[in-house]
């Protein structure tokens, strides 16, 4: 945290100025985000554009009006112009301003975008919308709640993967018991059900493991884990990955034949350690 303060405080302190050796493009004027949801960038090769997402804080451009607001920037390589769109204006219960709250994108096989967002800690759900080049959707929402036996935990992240070999997509949040969650879509997320927890632990604290994921968009989805919160324990990071429904360790070994469901649920422990 003292090294962001130290460059945010350089950045305010030379606001007026380029700091990049090549022309500077601002996609955003008021907005932030968190490291812990995926996509939060993405460039569409096809239509030639960059999509960017950002929350807007109440101390940035535009003040209390934009607190809060999911935004959306497209950014066109050919033209050079930028377009915002705001995915959510802010809800008094969202915690406005927040950046874990700030979207998640996803390129779907037919060429539109797929946007996930939630707020931090303060309700049950996953809101989405779909760009179809031209427009959003109506902003839809997905209910935890309605997990077979509910959830203890409110919702935060999003982190948006589709897998081709499966015609799956999958979006991952920490939910139920303070862990990681999958929620899958059979059509390319315009409908979703729940689909298990990936790891568990022993509620020791704020949360139940940091996670971090990166997919090949085939067959694979990789990811990263702490135990728990670093503030509450000394952690240590370990990897695994995703395929078939199924999580092992880095060499291969199978740890939880069925991610898809609650039942066996491993710990990060039981992953490869890369870190301790």
């Amino acid at each position: 945290m003292s090294a962001l303060s130290t460059l945010a405080g350089f950045v305010v302190g030379h606001a007026a100025n380029d700091l990049v050796a090549g022309n500077l493009i601002q996609f955003d004027d008021n907005g932030c985000w968190s490291w812990f949801q995926d996509e939060r960038a993405i460039v569409d090769v096809a239509a030639g554009k960059l999509l960017v997402g950002g929350l807007a804080n109440i101390a940035g451009s535009g003040g209390p009006p934009r607190d809060g607001d999911v935004g959306a920037e497209l950014f066109d390589f050919s033209t050079g112009r930028s377009q915002m769109f705001v995915l959510k204006d802010a809800l008094i219960s969202y915690g406005a301003g927040d950046d874990h709250n700030t979207a998640a994108f996803l390129i779907r096989p037919d060429g539109r975008t797929l946007a996930m967002y939630a707020g931090h800690n303060t309700d049950f759900y996953s809101y989405y919308r779909i760009f179809d080049g031209n427009a959003w959707s109506a902003e839809q929402r997905y209910d935890w709640r309605t997990k077979p036996g509910g959830t203890d935990t409110t919702t935060t992240y999003s982190n948006l993967f589709y897998l081709s070999a499966e015609n799956r997509t999958y979006n991952f949040a920490r939910q139920n018991h303070k862990s990681p969650n999958s929620m899958i879509s059979s059509d390319m997320g315009n409908t979703w059900i729940y689909g298990g927890q990936l790891t568990r632990n022993a509620n020791v604290g704020y949360v139940n493991g940091y996670l971090k994921y990166w997919s090949n968009g085939v067959d694979r989805i990789d990811f990263t884990s702490t135990e728990y919160h670093p503030r509450d324990f000394n952690t240590s990071i370990y990897h695994g990955y995703i395929r078939n429904g199924q999580s092992f360790k880095s060499d291969g070994t199978l740890v939880d034949a069925n991610i898809l469901d609650t039942l066996n649920v491993p710990t990060p422990l039981d992953f490869t350690p890369i870190f301790t």
